[in-house]
C-alpha cells in the first residue's frame, strides 16, 4: 500500500494531513491550505495509476467536470495541480462522514431523508445542465455537512454528455478500454447491457439509494459482481411498499419510478425527481407539530383524515376524494337538521300546552326529546377526539434509523 507523507507540502501551498479514505484511483488526504489558512480535502491520485494514461485522463476529466459545477449540493473544487508526478485536487472539506455511514447504521426517516435526497437531485440537475453525467450515484459519494446538507462528490468517472454521443472532438471516451466503470448495485440495468450512460442512469442510482436508506437494504445483491448483475438485468426485487408498509404511497411510487428497467417510464429529468419527493415533504411540513416529540395522528381541517404521523415526520396518505367525503358531510347535514327540527318541536309542544300542578311530573316525561336525538352532535365529537388522540401505529420500517 502506498504511503505518503504526512506535512508535505504540495504545491507550495496545501499542507497534506492523515489519509481520509482510500479509492479505487486515489487516496483522499486532510490538509490545510497556508495561504487561506483554512482546512481542505486533497484528493491525490496514486503513482502506479498515474502511470496510466486512461486513468490520468479520467482524473483529469474529474477535474473538469467539478469545476463546471458550482452548486451547493455539490463539493467545490478550490484547485488543481501536480506534484511529484501526481496529480491532485483541491476541494471542499466536509466532516467525513457519508449517507453510507448513517445507512450503515440502520434505514432512515423518511423526514431526514427528503432533504437530502432533494438536495443531491439538485445537484445532479446542475450537472445534467452543464452536460455532464455523473455515473457513480451512490451512498458513499454523498458526504454530510456538520448540519445533514448533503454535497455529493466524486466525478473521477463523470463522463461529458457530448463524449458519450460522440459529438465532442479532441476527446477520449473513457468507456472504451472496456471497463465497466461504476458499482454494479447502483448501475442501471442498461448500463450493464452495454449501453452508455445517461441522465437517466443517473436517476436509476438515485432510486437504488433511497431504497436502500428507506430500508437498509440494496433492492439488487448477490455475492459476487455477476450475481448481482444478473439480479439487476433480471429487475425482480421487493417491491418497496411490501418493505415499508407505513411508507406514504407517494414517495413508494417515487422510488419503483426511478428503478423501472425501460428508461423512457422514468422520471424525464432530476428536476421532476425531486419534485415527486418534495410533493409529500411539503405535505408533512405544513402539518401541526406533536408536543414533546410523541407519535400522534393529526387530523386534516375538516375532512378528518390523517395527514402526517407527527414525531416521526412519516406522511400518511390523505383522501381527498369528494365522492367519498359527500356521504360523510350529508348525514352530518341530515343529523343536524334532525336535532333542529326536534328542538323546534320540543319549544312549540311547550310552549303550547297548559301547566297543571297535578301533572306536571307526567308532562315533564312526555315533552323530552328522545336521547337518540340529543347525542347525535355528541357521537361525532367523540369520534374526533378518539381519533385524534389514538396512538398512530408505529413506522416499523424506521427502527435503527438516524435522523427525523
Amino acid at each position: 500500500m502506498e504511503t505518503t507523507r504526512v506535512g508535505v507540502l504540495i504545491g507550495d501551498r496545501y499542507e497534506l494531513g492523515p489519509l481520509l479514505r482510500r479509492g479505487g484511483m486515489a487516496d483522499v488526504h486532510t490538509g490545510q491550505d497556508r495561504r487561506l489558512r483554512r482546512e481542505v480535502a486533497i484528493k491525490l491520485l496514486r503513482s502506479d495509476m498515474a502511470e496510466r494514461t486512461d486513468i490520468r485522463l479520467r482524473f483529469e476529466s474529474e477535474a473538469r467536470a467539478a469545476a463546471r459545477l458550482s452548486h451547493p449540493n455539490a463539493v467545490s473544487v478550490f484547485d488543481t495541480g501536480e506534484h511529484d508526478g501526481q496529480p491532485y485536487i483541491v476541494m471542499e472539506r466536509l466532516p467525513g462522514r457519508t449517507l453510507a455511514d448513517v445507512i450503515a447504521e440502520g434505514p432512515v426517516s423518511l423526514s431526514w431523508l427528503c432533504p437530502v435526497a432533494t438536495g443531491v437531485l439538485s445537484a445532479l440537475g446542475a450537472a445534467h445542465a452543464a452536460g455532464i453525467v455523473h455515473r457513480d450515484v451512490k451512498p458513499g459519494n454523498i458526504l454530510l455537512a456538520e448540519d445533514d446538507t448533503a454535497k455529493i462528490t466524486d466525478f473521477g468517472i463523470a463522463k461529458s454528455a457530448e463524449m458519450a454521443s460522440g459529438s465532442a472532438t479532441g476527446t477520449v471516451d473513457l468507456t472504451l478500454t472496456g471497463q465497466l466503470v461504476g458499482t454494479p448495485a447502483y448501475l442501471a440495468p442498461e448500463r450493464l447491457a452495454g449501453a452508455p450512460a445517461t441522465f437517466l442512469s443517473d436517476l436509476y442510482s438515485m432510486g437504488v439509494v433511497l431504497y436502500e436508506a428507506l430500508t437498509g437494504e440494496k433492492p439488487f445483491s448477490g455475492a459476487s459482481f455477476i450475481a448481482v448483475a444478473q439480479a439487476v438485468q433480471a429487475g425482480t426485487h421487493v417491491p418497496l411498499a411490501s418493505r415499508c408498509p407505513d411508507l406514504d404511497p407517494t414517495i413508494a411510487a417515487t422510488v419503483e419510478r426511478a428503478l423501472d428497467r425501460d428508461p423512457s417510464r422514468r422520471f424525464a429529468s432530476a428536476e421532476e425527481m425531486a419534485a415527486s419527493l418534495s410533493a409529500t415533504e411539503g405535505l408533512a411540513a405544513t402539518a401541526p407539530m406533536a408536543l414533546s416529540g410523541e407519535a400522534t395522528t393529526v387530523l386534516a381541517a375538516g375532512d378528518g383524515a390523517a395527514s402526517t404521523l407527527v414525531g416521526t415526520g412519516v406522511p400518511l396518505p390523505l383522501d381527498p376524494s369528494p365522492r367519498r367525503r359527500a356521504p360523510l358531510r350529508l348525514l352530518g347535514a341530515i343529523a343536524a337538521a334532525a336535532v333542529l327540527g326536534l328542538l323546534a318541536l320540543l319549544l312549540l309542544t311547550t310552549g303550547s300546552s297548559p301547566k297543571p300542578a297535578s301533572t306536571t311530573p307526567s308532562t315533564a316525561v312526555t315533552t323530552v326529546p328522545p336521547t337518540t336525538a340529543a347525542t347525535v352532535p355528541t357521537t361525532t365529537a367523540a369520534t374526533t377526539a378518539t381519533r385524534t388522540n389514538a396512538p398512530a401505529p408505529p413506522a416499523r420500517h424506521r427502527h435503527g434509523g438516524k435522523k427525523g
